[in-house]
């Protein structure tokens, strides 16, 4: 059994707000996490949300400008920040740079949905949410399903990071059910589609919140029983 008092070295990979970041962050300096420390955590973008919300959390934050530096000075510097924070578990939470694994330890990603499903290349943010409503539509207006009979549901999932984008082994997922509001206005054809998307991530993010602190405890948990 893993020592209540070991904690893994955890390292956080964002691009934006930092919304996901600081749902692991503030679990940790609460208690909520028992099995991991937040170390650092790095930003690919400058001037994001998610450096302030380190900062709030008292978590080092250092950016690490993909655009600036390139693809191969930008894996590098990872690579070498990596080394540096002695990292042995690292989560992507809402950055958008696509990259492949490291090795020599796990690294997950969070996606809003069902990554087999609505994964794969330019599928983030908004996107992913428009593909989850495209899809239901479908199958409405092919008779697979009822707007009056059935309930919709989408499923937030963190998943391990290789090489196919989205497509490692899931770690943990949500059952998150579609207000059937949204569902209606989806196929009156009233709104726009990037309008119910934006509801859509609205809806997800809380339960993102929540899976998140679950998905860093039972990944640090793997390491530690395997020490």
């Amino acid at each position: 059994m893993p020592d209540n008092n070991e904690k893994v070295r955890l390292g956080l990979v964002a691009s934006g707000s930092g919304t996901d970041a600081n749902a692991i962050m503030s679990a940790c300096n609460s208690g909520n996490i028992t099995n991991a420390e937040s170390i650092v955590l790095i930003s690919t973008k400058p001037g994001v949300g998610c450096l302030e919300k380190a900062r709030r959390n008292q978590v080092e934050a250092v950016v690490v400008d993909k655009k600036a530096l390139g693809s191969d000075r930008f894996r590098n510097e990872l690579d070498r920040l990596f080394g540096i924070y002695d990292l042995e578990l690292i989560f992507l939470v809402g950055c958008v740079v696509v990259f492949q694994p490291f090795v020599g330890f796990p690294m997950y990603n969070i996606h809003p949905a069902d990554p087999k499903k609505h994964g794969g290349k330019k599928m983030y943010g908004l996107k992913v949410h428009e593909h989850v409503l495209l899809s239901i539509k479908d199958q409405i207006e092919r008779g697979m399903k009822s707007i009056s009979t059935d309930r919709f549901f989408t499923y937030p999932t963190v998943h391990e990071v290789i090489a196919d984008p989205d497509q490692g082994q899931p770690l943990i997922q949500a059952m998150v059910q579609i207000p059937p509001v949204l569902i209606h206005d989806l196929m009156s054809d009233h709104y726009a589609l990037s309008q119910l998307a934006e509801r859509l991530q609205k809806h997800v993010l809380p339960y993102e919140w929540l899976l998140l602190p679950c998905a860093v405890e039972m990944a640090a948990r793997r390491i530690l029983e395997q020490r």
